[in-house]
């Protein structure tokens, strides 16, 4: 079973890094992105010991948490006109 919520959080936070790529620079992109690696170095530490159910249930909660603010700032990225993407 651990290995099962493992990977689907490896998979919820490699989707993150995805839709990241996709964004142009910004202090919002960069602050998610390093929140985004902190979630993925403390999944890692999983493989060496099984974390107890709140953390496992904590680290869930934040990176579908992380997933409502990168849906939120692609909104407003896909707000702003063309001409001021292409101009920064």
């Amino acid at each position: 079973m651990l290995k099962t919520r493992f990977e689907v959080v490896r998979q919820a936070i490699d989707v993150l890094f995805r839709r990241l790529e996709r964004l142009p620079p910004s202090e919002e992109t960069a602050e998610l992105r390093a929140r985004v690696r902190d979630c993925m170095r403390r999944a890692g530490e999983w493989t060496a010991s099984p974390p107890p159910d709140q953390e496992r249930d904590e680290l869930m909660k934040h990176v579908l948490a992380l997933h409502v603010k990168l849906a939120k700032l692609e909104g407003q990225v896909q707000q702003i006109p063309v001409g001021e993407l292409l101009a920064s």
